[in-house]
């Protein structure tokens, strides 16, 4: 577009030229004829020789000028469009730095509201990242406490939770049917007691995985009653305290396993302090068993039984009866002041000993 309006005002401007050249020809004609044949014929070369020197250098200078002209406004237009692309992206950019700078500003907003809005982390609020709930703690105590029984705090406990008992005697029989933490702690009078008043067993572990301390279980019921009953896998008895049951302190029944019982006490129970009865892989570690009316640890038709560095004494039968249950270990005992210190039947003595055997009737007896 350019190129052609250029080239048509070069065309134009050498059509003025040549009209003006010829107008002023004309009017001298008119004047001298006579003049203007004479000079025809002498020069006329001259003349066209100046008329097309003459077209000829207006011709490049218009040309030039046009030329000029036409890169100026190029260069302006070229220059405005310049202006408004980069004014159009300065403008862009600046728009979309401003949505992101809005978008960064609306999503930190976000997050200090959803930060100002969610609670801190503590017990019984939901975790930031996976979504589940942490672990509460629910405390019982006989007054001032949200929980005064220790089954209405596993009531509304889910698994993971903390159940604290305060010291004080609690009349009651107990299910742990989650797996929680039940502990007993010392609040000024000691640790507390769940008393089951004999009637039936006390303690029941029915959940897999739960934790039970600190806690003296006394007067459980008759046969088949238990101080503490354990019919589920993977938990954790420590610190407790067994007395008085009518039958067993600690019964571990079929098929329970993976089961810990250590620095316990089962004492002065009417059968035996601990009965473990088809129910295989089991420890008991550093117990006192002590004053049962039958066994100290009864192993019934439980394989892979471990019972080791325990005290173990003064118990009407024997410390430690195996019977019909393979590779038991039962090693770096005290056994002490028991009818018969040792007694397997129906299995074999390849895992048993060294023990210190001290003033029972008999320290092994096989059948």
């Amino acid at each position: 577009m350019l190129r052609d309006r250029t080239h048509k005002r070069a065309v134009g401007g050498f059509f003025a030229l040549a009209i003006l050249l010829f107008a002023g020809l004309a009017q001298g004609a008119d004047s001298a004829d006579g003049i203007n044949a004479s000079l025809n014929e002498s020069s006329n070369g001259s003349i066209n020789e100046s008329l097309n020197a003459s077209v000829n250098a207006v011709e490049p200078s218009l040309l030039e000028s046009n030329a000029t002209s036409e890169v100026q406004e190029t260069e302006a237009i070229g220059s405005q469009n310049a202006t408004i692309v980069v004014s159009e992206m300065e403008a862009v950019d600046s728009q979309n730095a401003t949505i992101a700078v809005a978008e960064v500003d609306d999503e930190t907003a976000a997050a200090d509201v959803a930060n100002a809005s969610a609670p801190e982390a503590g017990p019984g609020t939901a975790g930031s990242e996976i979504g589940e709930a942490l672990p509460a703690n629910h405390t019982v105590c006989l007054n001032g406490c949200a929980f005064t029984t220790i089954q209405a705090a596993i009531d509304v406990a889910v698994d993971g939770d903390l159940v604290e008992v305060g010291s004080g005697t609690y009349s009651e029989n107990v299910v742990v049917d989650k797996r929680i933490t039940l502990r007993g702690v010392d609040t000024g009078e000691g640790l507390p007691a769940v008393n089951g008043r004999s009637n039936g067993t006390v303690v029941v572990l029915k959940a897999g995985g739960i934790v039970l301390e600190g806690l003296y279980i006394v007067n459980a019921g008759p046969y088949p009653s238990a101080g503490i009953e354990v019919v589920s896998s993977d938990n954790i008895i420590e610190g407790c305290s067994v007395w008085n049951s009518g039958h067993w302190g600690i019964y571990l029944k079929g098929g329970s396993t993976n089961n810990t019982v250590s620095n316990c006490v089962a004492s002065n129970n009417g059968n035996d302090g601990i009965m473990v009865f088809k129910a295989p892989g089991n420890r008991f570690r550093e117990n006192t068993i002590a004053n049962n009316g039958y066994h100290g640890i009864q192993i019934l038709e439980s394989d892979n039984t471990v019972v080791e560095r325990n005290f173990i004494g003064n118990n009407s039968n024997s410390g430690v009866s195996v019977e019909t249950s393979g590779n038991a270990v039962v090693m770096g005992n005290i056994i002490s002041y028991n009818s018969i210190g040792i007694q397997l039947k129906g299995s074999g003595i390849d895992r048993i000993g060294p023990n210190r055997f001290i003033a029972n009737g008999q320290d092994l007896a096989t059948a």
